[in-house]
């Protein structure tokens, strides 16, 4: 008698469904993510001068509906996650860095900005692959 053998009736069957990657047509869909994204900036911004006010409410907006259209984009095995740096254009550099640790086949991202003479805008949605 072989190992197999021996082990064959104790190998629990893996639970149907279970999928290690996503399939092709359901990974993260980082342009149209984009496209969302550059239309939530544009509807909110253009046309607005920055103020301290106004600018934790387009955040919290902006983040907010950003996230209600990537959930309606359904992809299911996917937690998203949605952040809005907006500052105030005052000739200064400014670099907006971010680390993650994740599964390079699964997880992206995706990002777009938006400026004018008075202010600056850059949100990124991170799409990381719930196993």
């Amino acid at each position: 008698m072989t190992l197999n053998e021996t082990n064959a009736g104790n190998v629990p069957p893996s639970p149907a469904g279970y999928q290690m990657r996503p399939e092709l047509s359901e990974t993260f869909k980082s342009e149209k993510i984009r496209e969302i994204i550059n239309n939530v900036l544009t509807e909110t911004l253009t046309g607005q001068t920055y103020s301290a006010a106004d600018a934790s409410r387009w955040t919290k907006s902006m983040a907010d509906e950003i996230s209600l259209q990537v959930k309606d984009l359904e992809m299911h095995h996917y937690k998203h996650v949605v952040q809005v740096w907006l500052g105030q254009q005052l000739g200064a550099g400014c670099k907006c860095v971010a680390r993650c640790r994740w599964d390079t086949e699964c997880d992206n991202y995706a990002t777009a900005e938006f400026k004018n003479s008075t202010m600056f805008c850059v949100v990124t949605v991170y799409g990381l692959y719930l196993y």
